[in-house]
């Protein structure tokens, strides 16, 4: 429930790319500093966004569930990531 909460608040709070490509693609840039993945997420997209997360050193946190996290990002449909952006500098 705790890190339900930490996401919430940084979804409200804080600049944001929804989706496995554009995750991804801030991953590769280094524009990312928080990975959140949905716990029903297909397991190879899990995979992938969990190691290049952790290639660059990236946290990544578990969301419930696409529609939650969808839902809370803000879109109408499920979301299997939401990446934070670093702050800009």
């Amino acid at each position: 429930m705790e890190t339900e909460q930490t996401i919430l608040s940084m979804l409200k709070d804080l600049e944001k790319h929804v989706g496995c490509r554009q995750v991804l693609r801030g991953l590769s840039e280094g524009t990312i500093r928080c990975v959140v993945v949905a716990e029903d997420a297909d397991n190879g997209i899990k995979d992938v966004l969990t190691k290049a997360s952790m290639l660059k050193g990236v946290q990544v946190l578990k969301a419930p569930s696409m529609e939650w996290l969808g839902r809370n990002a803000g879109i109408d449909v499920g979301a299997a990531t939401v990446g934070f952006l670093k702050e800009s500098e």
